[in-house]
């Protein structure tokens, strides 16, 4: 008798708890409360006190809503008012990025910075596979993909705004290298180039007169934070494959997805013209084709272990950013 009671005993105790899809699912609405209260921290705890469940396509909607929210990203207010400011052609989106609200950035990796760029992770890293709308698609379906696609295009519009604005050194009116020295990080004399060049084909292209003030007919400093001295490599390799990464998953979610019917999305139409001018460009040589296809940050900076291609690399980024943004 005493066994068959601490058998029901067991049972009774199995049949209440909460399966972990429950756990998850009622995380998810608990998390949408606190974040419809602006309550970004709260809804974090609760979300990843689950454990991240990569399976769940609207958990890790809000887990990256969560991040968003804490960077002070509001979708609502990004479709009403920034992407009014956005504009689609070769010389001028990214100028026009720099100028978007959340683009100011004082510091490298800055709290904000970081948290955008972990609401991406969570949206674009989610098997072991590099990040692809396509094979978003494939593992979650179409609909839930696309809605996984179009937070992650935002969310990296708005990032590419912040890389911009800070290695770029801007104005207040989006102009590269005109930011003030001993400001955000900078030296004296502020820097004209996101990088010091070394590399003979950059500085070639540089020379052509298509890339402002960045030219290299003079020395031009390179952003301190993009440093290509020896000790400084590690950090900078990152960061500029975090920059090249943004590129390149904007590219490929506008190349694979179908944008919603709405005027407030109008705009970006002419940025998948732009994004594929930028994939032209460097895939028109050869030897740099490798990295516009590149869409995980970690096989970027597998890709980059030698001397030489970080001289690629640094033709890739003259060709993209300091083309980009003269």
């Amino acid at each position: 008798m005493r066994s068959i009671f601490i058998i029901c005993i067991l049972f009774a105790l199995c049949s209440c708890a909460k399966k972990p899809a429950q756990e998850v699912e009622e995380a998810i609405d608990v998390a949408l409360t606190y974040l419809s209260s602006n309550k970004c921290d709260a809804a974090i705890d609760v979300l990843e006190g689950v454990g991240r469940d990569t399976s769940n396509p609207d958990y890790l909607q809000v887990l990256a809503s969560a991040y968003a929210c804490r960077a002070k990203f509001d979708t609502i207010k990004f479709l009403e008012t920034q992407t009014l400011l956005i504009q689609g052609t070769d010389a001028t989106l990214m100028k026009s990025l720099t100028l978007l609200a959340l683009s100011r950035e004082t510091s490298a990796d800055s709290q904000t910075y970081s948290d955008v760029r972990e609401a991406l992770n969570i949206l674009l890293n989610v098997d072991s596979e590099a990040p692809s709308q396509v094979r978003r698609e494939g593992k979650y379906g179409a609909r839930e993909a696309g809605d996984m696609g179009i937070q992650a295009l935002l969310l990296s519009i708005t990032q590419l705004g912040k890389y911009l604005h800070f290695y770029g050194n801007v104005n207040s009116a989006g102009s590269k290298g005109l930011g003030a020295a001993n400001t955000d990080e900078q030296g004296s004399p502020a820097s004209h180039c996101f990088v010091e060049y070394t590399d003979s084909g950059a500085i070639a292209f540089l020379g052509l007169g298509q890339t402002g003030i960045c030219d290299n007919l003079a020395t031009d400093d390179g952003h301190p934070d993009l440093s290509l001295a020896a000790g400084s490599l590690t950090v900078t390799k990152r960061r500029m494959c975090e920059g090249l990464v943004l590129v390149t998953n904007i590219v490929d979610i506008l190349t694979n997805i179908s944008l919603p019917d709405d005027p407030a999305f109008a705009v970006f139409s002419s940025v998948t013209a732009v994004a594929e001018t930028i994939k032209t460009r460097v895939s028109a040589d050869p030897t740099l084709a490798a990295y516009i296809d590149i869409t995980s940050q970690k096989e970027c900076e597998e890709l980059i272990a030698n001397a030489s291609d970080f001289g690629d690399f640094q033709q890739v980024y003259a060709l993209i950013f300091e083309k980009g943004l003269p």
